[in-house]
Formats: structure tokens, C-alpha cells, sequence
């Protein structure tokens, strides 16, 4: 919050000197906002290599989300967030048997570097529980605290490289086996 008011009160002290010499103002540029929905489904093994060795079945992936996107640009870097509702499940296709999760939460780039050679390195915050439940509903795991991850992206947006993250809170899946606890839930 201190940083928003700093920055305001540093592009209006701006602004001010800028009309008082006679110069015109820049005008920003209004913020992007876009309402979406995501529907993702495919079976596990066919999507990802070696996803899950040892499970013997074929397990359907189903994911449906959906948000508010918003994009500003400041100091000529556009920064992104999104409030992000995200319902996926993994289910056995012979027997039915479903492990689910929710995340309600949002997304924030908190800082955006641009490297000069076409390319940008963002750090983005994630808040917002995630909760894991069996067959039956029964909560199994939650985690939730802040999440900060740092990528590389090219110039279009399109993620490159995975450069690192920290998390503090309660995450319960931290020092889990993903493919041992979906076995628990849907052999």
C-alpha cells in the first residue's frame, strides 16, 4: 500500500511540474480487463511423459476455471493479475473413482524485468487456499500461504523457463507423493 501511494504521489508531483513548464501530460493508457473461462480435459498419460509411471489405468484430467483478468502498464512494463477460480480432478476411467482439487485465489505479477534481448523475467504472487478431496468430499489436504515463482517469458508472453519460487504458510501437499496420494483416493 505505501508503494501505491508513493508512486501516485510521485507521478502527480510529475504531472504537476510537467503542466506548470508548459509540456502536455501522458495520458495512461486504460487498464485491460477481460472476464474468462478455461475448460481443459485429456488423459494423464497421453498428455505427459512419464506422468505417473506406476499407475496401471488411464487417468482423465478435467479442469474448469475462471476469472477476472487485469492488465496496466507502468513505467512502459505491462503487469498482470487475476482473481482465478480453478476446479480440477483426476479420475480412474475404469472405476469412476475421483481426487479433486479447488483453488480460489489470485495472481499478481509483483515485479517485471525486461532483459534486452527479447525476453522478460517476471516474479508473480499466488494467494488463496488449495484444497484437496477424495471420493466421497472428505477434505484430505489444504494449502495455503503465499506462493512467490519467478519465469522467463518471450517478448509475446510465451513462458520459457522456470527460475525458481518460495512459499510460507501451510502447505500439507508440500512433502507428498502426488501419484501415491491419487492411488490412495481412486485405486
Amino acid at each position: 500500500m505505501k508503494h501505491s501511494r508513493a508512486l501516485a504521489a510521485a507521478s502527480a508531483a510529475s504531472a504537476a511540474l510537467l503542466l506548470a513548464l508548459g509540456a502536455p501530460a501522458a495520458v495512461a493508457a486504460p487498464p485491460e480487463i477481460d472476464h474468462w473461462t478455461e475448460h481443459i480435459e485429456h488423459i494423464e498419460q497421453e498428455e505427459h511423459e512419464d506422468w505417473c509411471p506406476d499407475i496401471p489405468y488411464d487417468v482423465l484430467y478435467t479442469e474448469d476455471a475462471h476469472g477476472t483478468f487485469r492488465g496496466v502498464e507502468r513505467h512502459g512494463v505491462f503487469y498482470g493479475a487475476s482473481t482465478i477460480r480453478r476446479e480440477a480432478s483426476w479420475m480412474n476411467t475404469e472405476n469412476g473413482k475421483v481426487f479433486s482439487s479447488v483453488w480460489q485465489g489470485q495472481e499478481k505479477d509483483q515485479r517485471v524485468a525486461d532483459n534486452g534481448d527479447g525476453t522478460l523475467t517476471i516474479t508473480i504472487l499466488f494467494t488463496g487456499p488449495t484444497q484437496y478431496y477424495d471420493d466421497d468430499g472428505r477434505k484430505l489436504f489444504k494449502d495455503v500461504g503465499r506462493t512467490f515463482a519467478t519465469i522467463l517469458v518471450d517478448a509475446d508472453g510465451e513462458f520459457l523457463e522456470f527460475l525458481g519460487g518460495d512459499s510460507k504458510g501451510q502447505f500439507d501437499t508440500a512433502d507428498r507423493d502426488f501419484c501415491a496420494d491419487l492411488r490412495a483416493v481412486v485405486d
